[in-house]
């Protein structure tokens, strides 16, 4: 099972293991580091040249601050968050350097799951060092000459000719809130989004491989691989079956090998779900 890639940095030994044997024990992090101040952490990133999906840091440490971390550190993560018994003191000042969230001390498992749902209804905090990898739109190619996003774009770009529909613009950004889910069909990625009625618009498409798009979609949770050629939404999960998920009205079939990635996401959206699908 795909977990999350996590750091912890608090100065306090005990502390830090109390922390760490929480988030091993939910099942749902990998922790890439521990480190008692954040200047050790900073030089883990350094040397390891890679980010992670949360950094939970102690707001007050000998030599920096959390606040101080967070300006040091905020690029090798998607979010950052702050391990406090003071939460309500630094929420404030947390907030104007672009913190994600708070979580006292001693942690607790229904918080941390709290925290989580809370944060894949966000993107992460905005801040021109971020990693650029780290997105909340991508560019699609407008196919649908009739769809809503092709319309209100109207005073847009010039047109170009596609392989696929001869009347489209340029590539334009497209929120990834707004997918529902993509699929693969022979060389383009198909976006799809879900309107209030039920029904699905092309948002648009891509002419690149799954493998392409795969890190965008993986630093974000909402988006789950259930089988080769589909991502899907989370949000826009409707039912679940044993051996697949309604996607709004669609019918979509989860590979077994995905299952279990699929069960830890929806987890994260409601704490007490459960599924059993592809048991046995």
């Amino acid at each position: 099972m795909r977990k999350f890639p996590v750091v912890i940095i608090d100065d306090l030994y005990g502390a830090l293991e109390d922390t760490a044997a929480v988030l091993e024990e939910l099942g749902l992090f990998e922790i890439a580091g521990k480190f008692t101040s954040v200047k050790d952490a900073e030089l883990h990133f350094l040397n390891a040249d890679e980010k992670v999906y949360l950094i939970f840091c102690d707001i007050e440490m000998p030599e920096h601050s959390g606040l101080d971390a967070i300006k040091r550190l905020r690029d090798y993560c998607s979010h950052f968050v702050f391990i406090t018994g003071y939460a309500e003191e630094y929420a404030l000042q947390g907030h104007k350097v672009y913190v994600d969230g708070f979580l006292s001390k001693p942690i607790e498992v229904d918080e941390l799951l709290g925290l989580l749902k809370h944060l894949q209804h966000k993107a992460p905090a905005s801040n021109a060092g971020r990693d650029r990898r780290v997105v909340s739109t991508i560019f699609l190619d407008v196919v649908d000459p009739n769809s809503e996003l092709h319309l209100a774009r109207r005073s847009g770009p010039p047109m170009r000719k596609h392989p696929e529909n001869k009347r489209t613009y340029e590539k334009i950004p497209v929120a990834l809130a707004e997918i529902a889910y993509l699929e693969k069909s022979r060389n383009y990625i198909h976006f799809y989004g879900l309107r209030p009625d039920d029904q699905f618009v092309l948002l648009g498409v891509l002419n690149k491989r799954m493998l392409d798009i795969e890190d965008t979609l993986r630093q974000d949770p909402r988006f789950v691989r259930v089988t080769p050629s589909v991502f899907i939404n989370i949000n826009y999960v409707r039912k679940v079956l044993l051996e697949g998920v309604y996607i709004g009205p669609k019918y979509q079939h989860v590979s077994r090998s995905r299952a279990e990635e699929l069960d830890m996401r929806l987890k994260l959206m409601d704490p007490g779900f459960k599924w059993s699908g592809h048991a046995g």
